[in-house]
């Protein structure tokens, strides 16, 4: 792995680059160093040697150091850096170097004191590589918000917060969204929450929730939500309370996920085990009934008995088949239903 410093110079006197890398050298520095002179040159280092630090004199022909720093920080916007870039320059006021700093610049040498310029460098570094860690936690916090969001949009699972000692009261968007809004369009809140809730379970939803808040450390239920426009869905609920050493809840945390999909389905499935139960109790009582009726009256027939009249046996054989057929009938019918 290659430890050197990549340097980029901004400086259009060879004299004064030769000293500038004769003290880097004799402070123990390792470093590469890229040495341009005008605005094409510095713009593309810029963005191809990418540099580790720039320095820059202040006054070149037709070119300064605060036009170059306008061009480094564009770069470093676009690039996402955090390069450090040093004004190493001639005698310049107090005045001005305070502005270069303002401006964006590290910090300012005077190439009179060059000594100084190694320590400069190294501060600047490590700063610079402090906040390229800082920026690389950032981005990982905002991916990881932006991939939880998105995880809760496709789960449509919800989170919340509330601070009882504060009052404070946080929703991710999904929560919003359970409800039929967009994110923010309502004010967060537990007030808000039971507004929504279906009249018919708010009264055990309530009694319930006053219960965990008293004695409980989590609770889980499910109710019923009226969203924006009146469509009733399923919720399942999970609530985590936070107390403090004397046993008081002073943070709520709560979870809701939208089971109206599979609260439907499961409805759906008890419909028909429903109607396959009475297809079940056609079958095993009701087609039963004739069938014995007919077995008997076939039985007769059998035996011959001259006392028996076979037109009025065959006409009972004849009501039972009806009877067995409509049976039938009813059990493809139910069958049909369950296609629905």
């Amino acid at each position: 792995m290659d430890d050197k410093l990549k340097i980029l110079m901004l400086e259009d006197s060879l004299d004064d680059v030769n000293l500038i890398e004769r003290e880097l050298i004799r402070s123990g520095l390792l470093f590469s160093l890229f040495v341009v002179s005008t605005k094409e040159e510095f713009k593309e280092a810029v963005y191809n040697f990418k540099p580790d630090v720039i320095l820059s004199d202040h006054s070149l022909p037709s070119f300064n150091s605060i036009e170059a720093l306008k061009i480094f920080q564009i770069a470093q916007a676009k690039l996402n850096l955090a390069t450090p870039f040093i004004l190493v320059t001639g005698a310049v006021s107090e005045e001005f170097a305070v502005e270069c700093i303002k401006a964006g610049a590290d910090d300012y040498i005077l190439k009179d004191s060059l000594k100084r310029l190694p320590n400069s460098i190294s501060n600047a570094v490590d700063k610079a590589r402090i906040e390229a860690e800082r920026r690389k936690v950032l981005d990982e916090v905002i991916a990881n918000e932006a991939m939880l969001r998105q995880a809760e949009h496709l789960a449509h699972l919800g989170s919340w917060q509330t601070d009882l000692i504060t009052g404070t009261n946080k929703w991710s968007d999904e929560i919003f969204r359970l409800h039929g809004y967009e994110p923010g369009e309502l004010k967060p809140g537990i007030e808000t929450f039971f507004k929504h809730v279906h009249p018919d379970d708010t009264n055990l939803l309530t009694t319930e929730f006053d219960r965990a808040l008293q004695t409980l450390d989590s609770y889980e239920c499910k109710y019923r939500i009226l969203d924006k426009r009146g469509d009733i869905k399923y919720i399942h609920s999970k609530l985590l309370i936070d107390r403090d050493s004397y046993g008081k809840p002073n943070k709520l945390n709560g979870f809701l996920l939208d089971i109206t999909s599979q609260t439907h389905h499961i409805q759906r499935i008890e419909a028909q085990n429903n109607k396959l139960r009475e297809i079940a109790w056609i079958q095993s009582h009701g087609v039963r009934a004739p069938l014995a009726r007919i077995m008997g009256l076939v039985n007769l027939i059998n035996a011959e008995n001259p006392e028996t009249d076979t037109r009025q046996i065959v006409n009972f054989i004849l009501t039972s088949v009806e009877e067995l057929d409509e049976l039938v009938r009813a059990v493809v019918r139910k069958t049909e239903d369950l296609k629905d």
